[in-house]
């Protein structure tokens, strides 16, 4: 499943596009209309409190000693929030990432990428993903909360240790307690930047989140940390599949990587493919919130339902030739990789620019880059698909 599960998504939008997995104790939806139309149901789903139901199945003593963590996944945050939460806390963070804020970052990005890329490259033979594509959003997301280049390591271990749970599909005590360490690792860090930024404000995002709870209207602390972590996480781990998702494919096809090189105004078309082809995360969830019937299945209340991002990309009903990479496709961007409805990213602006500005230096920097003979390995996240590692060639 890890390393290819498209044959299974294909069984299940033929079998049992919306099915009761006793595994994963939850509903799921496989088929591109089910899944888009699920997504935008603010009435019957829910994102607040979803994460609390992982810990239902743990003894009481090691649910009192992740109580901290609990406490988290109850807190709302840009994400897990439904209106009027989500409204008052969505219409503060996308400030971060309108347009034209995103394009007062390209100078940056182009610079980091630039740099991460020289270096990688002037070794002949690297790994991608730790080398470019897993550095470079973490760096422009901690500069964007306004860390100091000194604590970009912190951030790293911080998100990598949130997701090893998070993403993981299960409820694995151990890796809850390192995610809940962590945790408090970085909510103590982020509050003493959120004091610091009272006393002296600077342009950047953290300084907004600040001010806006000393206003006492948009975010309560809790909120604002919460956020933090998101815009952390989110923001870092989705952007990192992504960038090394669409370099694996290309490589994989050295017609394709040539076309591209040769035309780089093909590069936000293949960024969009990518995002297609290899959803950088495979599933959302949401909580049913309402009973109600949904593509003839009764759905009660206070379960979960899971929504197969990966599968819906490759319904043939929307993409015809699914499992190809397709550079002129017409109808790409139906893919619903960046979400649907009220929860659309925030970020998908600054992360196809991101992928778009690291392809490009890469192909202008090593234009006969080829995969090595290292190989790649995906990561072992059932709710993310990305390569783990990826070693390519200049030569």
């Amino acid at each position: 499943m890890l390393s290819d599960p498209f044959p299974v998504y294909d069984r299940l939008r033929r079998e049992a596009p919306i099915a009761w997995s006793q595994q994963w104790n939850a509903w799921v939806v496989s088929r591109h209309a089910d899944v888009e139309a699920s997504l935008r149901d603010k009435d019957n789903l829910s994102n607040e409190n979803r994460q609390a139901l992982l810990f239902d199945g743990l003894p009481p003593e090691q649910r009192e000693s992740l109580s901290r963590l609990r406490h988290y996944f109850a807190q709302k945050d840009v994400i897990g929030s439904d209106p009027p939460d989500h409204t008052r806390m969505r219409a503060l963070v996308q400030k971060a990432f309108t347009p034209r804020t995103i394009a007062s970052l390209q100078p940056r990005i182009e610079a980091l990428a630039a740099e991460l890329i020289d270096a990688a490259a002037a070794q002949g033979e690297f790994d991608f993903v730790a080398d470019v594509a897993h550095p470079l959003p973490v760096v422009l997301i901690a500069e964007l909360l306004g860390a100091p280049p000194e604590d970009r390591p912190l951030f790293k271990r911080w998100s990598a240790d949130i997701l090893g749970f998070q993403g993981s599909g299960r409820t694995a005590y151990a890796s809850a307690l390192v995610s809940q360490q962590s945790l408090t690792e970085l909510f103590t860090y982020m509050t003493a930047l959120i004091e610091d930024r009272r006393r002296a404000p600077r342009d950047d995002l953290i300084s907004v989140l600040a001010a806006a709870e000393d206003e006492g209207r948009t975010l309560s602390r809790d909120e604002l940390l919460a956020t933090c972590n998101t815009l952390l996480t989110a923001g870092h781990e989705t952007t990192t599949n992504l960038i090394g998702n669409l370099v694996r494919s290309l490589l994989l096809d050295p017609d394709l990587w040539k076309s591209v090189v040769a035309s780089p105004r093909l590069i936000p078309a293949a960024v969009e493919e990518s995002l297609r082809l290899d959803a950088p995360k495979q599933r959302y969830f949401r909580r049913i919130k309402h009973a109600h019937t949904f593509a003839g299945a009764a759905l009660a209340a206070d379960s979960m339902i899971f929504q197969l991002i990966g599968s819906a990309n490759r319904d043939p009903d929307v993409f015809p030739e699914p499992d190809r990479f397709i550079l002129d496709r017409r109808n790409v961007r139906d893919h619903l990789s960046l979400g649907a409805g009220i929860h659309f990213c925030l970020g998908a602006g600054l992360a196809r620019t991101e992928a778009a500005v690291v392809l490009a230096r890469l192909m202008e920097r090593a234009p006969n880059l080829r995969l090595s003979g290292r190989g790649f390995s995906w990561q072992e996240r059932v709710q993310f698909r990305g390569p783990a590692s990826l070693w390519v060639s200049t030569g």
